[in-house]
């Protein structure tokens, strides 16, 4: 090894350069992505705004500064599977910004004020969309496991409901939402029901009932009378305001729109579910 070693060292002095003038340097290759081939439809490009077209951080005048967090009560009105999605737009939304307040670090002078305002929204809003998710857990396992409840608990709730004041009445709108969910399994928008059941059909008719009463109490001169014939004037008032659920049960009765048996209700639930999703679908495209 010894004379291995002398004999590598006394070759490697013979190497000279003849002039220094005569070696040329290349410029140095910038580091960035665009240096290496990488798939366009590469997964790890989620974690740019832009996909491959971003660069490694956005300015900060890039940063969206005039949204707000959601709402408790917009967030109540939303399905579980709208929830779900929400919930992974903000963590991506915050990975993206993650990265980049990581990269921002190594720089000088950089106000990352910005950055950590629109964090603390994500932030917010899966704080929130956590509590809603408990809020209708909790009540869903109250109802199963107090059953015996269920019909006093329906009782007081309409108690309260009729005679609630104008202000109060907003709170109770968004406790029916929760109810109606909790209870009967009612989704807050009528095309993410999937199935039609018992449970579906008496709390079109609770719900129905409820806002009718109230309707019809405040504006005894609407010319609707009491009480509603079925399932057929009971849904309007489900996903309609009541002024315009009145009219519509107004309207069906100056057709004289028989009142379906039973056996025949749940056909035409089905049908209508089917006719929403197929205008959600139209309105999409």
């Amino acid at each position: 090894m010894r004379r291995f070693s002398t004999t590598t060292i006394a070759q490697a002095r013979k190497l000279r350069f003849e002039s220094l003038k005569d070696i040329k340097l290349r410029a140095p290759i910038l580091p960035t992505h665009k240096n290496f081939d990488v798939s366009p439809d590469h997964p790890l490009w989620q974690f740019f705004p832009n996909g491959n077209e971003s660069l490694a951080y956005r300015p900060a005048s890039e940063l969206d500064a005039t949204s707000r967090s959601w709402t408790m009560s917009e967030l109540r009105h939303k399905s579980f599977d709208d929830l779900h999605k929400l919930w992974y737009v903000n963590l991506k939304e915050r990975n993206i910004l993650a990265k980049e307040m990581w990269l921002l670090k190594s720089i000088e002078q950089v106000n990352m004020g910005q950055y950590d305002e629109l964090d603390a929204k994500l932030v917010l809003n899966q704080k929130r969309i956590k509590q809603v998710l408990l809020e209708r857990q909790t009540s869903y396992e109250r109802v199963k496991t107090l059953d015996t409840e269920v019909k006093e608990y329906l009782e007081d709730f309409e108690q309260q409901y009729l005679n609630a004041n104008e202000q109060e009445l907003l709170e109770m709108n968004d406790k029916l939402v929760r109810l109606q969910y909790a209870i009967f399994g009612i989704q807050p928008t009528l095309s993410d029901i999937q199935e039609v059941n018992e449970d579906l059909v008496n709390g079109i008719g609770y719900v129905g009932r409820l806002k009718s009463q109230r309707y019809v109490t405040e504006n005894p001169d609407c010319g609707l009378e009491l009480p509603l014939k079925g399932i057929v004037e009971e849904l309007p008032f489900l996903f309609k305001q009541p002024s315009e659920a009145v009219e519509e049960v107004l309207a069906l009765r100056e057709q004289q729109t028989p009142m379906l048996p039973k056996p025949e209700i749940f056909e035409y639930l089905t049908n209508v579910l089917e006719d929403l999703k197929a205008s959600e679908i139209e309105q999409d495209q």
